[in-house]
């Protein structure tokens, strides 16, 4: 174990490679105008569940994307919540009183294939392979280029956002969780603690102050791991939670965890997106299989729209079209539409 933590720890300290270090950028004067900017989230990608895991095994990295493969690449940045760390064969599983999923390395090129900038590591099964997988996550998404946020061989680097620069945009990553299977009601009496963030106001809203104030990036996007199982509607404190986080100044709130779609909500002119449900992630009732490409456009002077692509969730996602399309819209509350995606903005 302190063999892969001393060897992660000197690629955190390099950084990844397709993130900038938020103490390394310095502020910048205005920029001229610059261009619109599409950034792609989808929710839960768990690549260590039957099937998926069965043609990764194989080496088929292919496999879980191939359908959806144009459009996430065709944004300027995609985004994803990885919930099944990434071991060699063979590891032992940690007990942690649920489901317990991982998937092996060739997984990493399947995201990087697909066109994943950057993954969210902060979920219930992050530590379904204890710290050598939280460990070997880490080194493969930087083995081929995909940006990380909400774990880190230290809690500093796991509080640590992942800054992205495109067409002249800074647009930085936090992510957290507020469900872990290893410790369900006492999270900061386990190990876990010390590698992966916690969704807490306490350092989330001064960070997300601090990368604004100091002109450190254009664009803040949260990630939220949180909510409850199934549910159609997001909780009490989830809500507050996000639009806390937007009142310091984020302007992407992204949720995962319930396995199902909730309605999108604009607070202040930023969306909210609650539950973005499953994306690979095969579950057996049928509402669990709808999911959605959540496609932001951010235009200058930072005015956000977003267009819904319905998807079909399961071990390889697919766009759907019809009755599954109207159904997908209408859990997020985004109208109908025949043939194309509808936009949508504050």
């Amino acid at each position: 174990m302190l063999n892969s933590l001393s060897s992660a720890l000197l690629l955190s300290l390099l950084q990844q490679p397709g993130a900038l270090m938020p103490s390394s950028i310095a502020p910048r004067p205005a920029t001229p105008e610059r261009e619109p900017l599409h950034l792609y989230a989808v929710g839960d990608l768990n690549l260590g569940r039957a099937v998926t895991w069965d043609y990764l095994l194989k080496g088929d990295s292919l496999y879980p994307f191939q359908a959806l493969r144009d459009t996430l690449a065709s944004a300027d940045i995609t985004f994803g919540n990885l919930e099944s760390p990434i071991a060699e064969a063979g590891h032992r599983y940690e007990k942690t009183g649920s489901f317990v999923f991982s998937t092996p390395p060739v997984a990493a090129d399947a995201l990087s294939w697909a066109g994943f900038d950057i993954v969210s590591n902060a979920n219930n099964h992050a530590w379904d392979a204890g710290i050598d997988g939280l460990v070997e996550t880490i080194t493969q998404l930087d083995r081929v280029g995909v940006a990380h946020v909400g774990t880190g061989v230290s809690l500093d680097l796991a509080h640590r956002a992942a800054i992205i620069e495109r067409k002249g945009w800074r647009v930085a990553f936090l992510a957290a969780t507020r469900a872990f299977n290893a410790a369900p009601d006492s999270f900061y009496t386990h190990p876990g603690s010390r590698y992966v963030a916690w969704a807490d106001s306490g350092w989330l809203y001064p960070e997300i102050r601090r990368l604004k104030a100091n002109g450190l990036a254009d664009l803040v996007v949260v990630s939220t791991h949180a909510g409850t199982e199934f549910a159609e509607e997001p909780d009490h404190g989830l809500r507050r939670f996000f639009k806390g986080a937007i009142d310091a100044g984020a302007d992407i709130c992204l949720g995962h965890h319930p396995h199902v779609l909730q309605p999108v909500e604009w607070y202040r002119g930023k969306p909210i997106v609650y539950s973005m449900g499953n994306f690979i992630f095969r579950q057996g009732a049928p509402w669990t299989g709808l999911s959605g490409v959540f496609e932001f456009t951010v235009r200058p002077g930072s005015a956000i729209s977003l267009a819904l692509r319905p998807v079909r969730a399961g071990y390889q996602a697919k766009l759907v079209r019809g009755a599954a399309a109207d159904s997908v819209r209408r859990r997020v509350g985004l109208p109908r539409a025949a043939t194309a995606p509808i936009s949508r903005g504050p």
